[in-house]
């Protein structure tokens, strides 16, 4: 049986924790990083070499030997670092010199600006937030790794995160915005497929086929977990990010294809 090569998660987080987790259960040598050393510690004992590195300190000249694999995954939220395009680059080029020979950044559609359809030709940033993730995916791609794929992942649900409780009790605009989502358990399974896949696409949409309204979603995942539901005033066209490319080029469909079954199954 031939081994599988090894991989580095930057962010042993919401996603790289189970993320590494599942990719040990495959036969990948997995290392990672994660801010405290209780975490870390943990993790080692599972399998994962974890090692303590928070990527907003001072970069070191040379990436740690843990991290020096033959794929990199950097999964850190934009919303823990303070210089995100020049932290997430500044990682990407260590991993060029240690011989990386591929990288997924876990980017995300704010990257796409505007109302209506929106696939992986339409990055057109209309925000601070969209144009810095615009400028971290650059970062990537100029970082000297060999391959480079950029997902652009949609709203992050599943595991601990409950959209039941995103938006309980409170008020919005734009109640009729469709939602884009992806769920936990689709990455993990989109993620394996994308290692075994060779002639990687520079970036990649992962959004789930169903797109109800902002205010039938979250009022209906409030209900069921019996809290009170967000209420909305006003329309919105919003934008609809098209995931279907993704599955096209894995031959492999999303399980999430009705969200309102998903929120009664996780209720259930």
């Amino acid at each position: 049986m031939s081994i599988k090569p090894s991989v580095a998660i930057i962010g042993l987080g919401w996603l790289g924790e189970p993320l590494a987790l599942t990719l040990h259960q495959q036969g990948y040598v997995v290392s990672g990083t994660t801010t405290t050393s209780e975490k870390a510690q943990r993790l080692s004992q599972a399998g994962i070499d974890a090692i303590v590195w928070d990527i907003n300190a001072p970069q070191p000249k040379a990436l740690p030997q843990a991290l020096a694999a033959h794929t990199m995954i950097i999964c850190v939220p934009p919303g823990k670092v303070e210089d995100y395009a020049h932290a997430v680059g500044s990682v990407a080029k260590l991993a060029a010199n240690a011989g990386v020979a591929r990288l997924i950044f876990t980017s995300a559609t704010s990257i796409y600006g505007g109302v209506g359809n929106k696939t992986e030709a339409d990055a057109q940033p209309d925000s601070e937030r969209g144009e810095r993730m615009q400028a971290s995916e650059q970062a990537m791609h100029n970082s000297g790794v060999p391959e480079v794929l950029c997902l652009r992942l949609s709203g992050l649900v599943g595991g601990s995160r409950e959209p039941g409780r995103f938006l309980a009790g409170r008020s919005f605009d734009g109640g009729d915005e469709p939602i884009n989502l992806v769920a936990l358990e689709d990455l993990l399974r989109f993620m394996p497929a994308i290692l075994a896949k060779d002639n990687w696409p520079s970036a990649l949409n992962v959004s789930a086929p169903h797109h109800p309204s902002r205010k039938d979603f979250y009022g209906q995942a409030a209900k069921l977990r019996g809290l009170p539901p967000p209420t909305f005033a006003g329309g919105g066209e919003g934008k609809i990010i098209d995931g279907s490319e993704l599955s096209r080029w894995l031959q492999l469909d999303y399980s999430v294809t009705d969200w309102f079954s998903w929120l009664a199954a996780r209720t259930a």
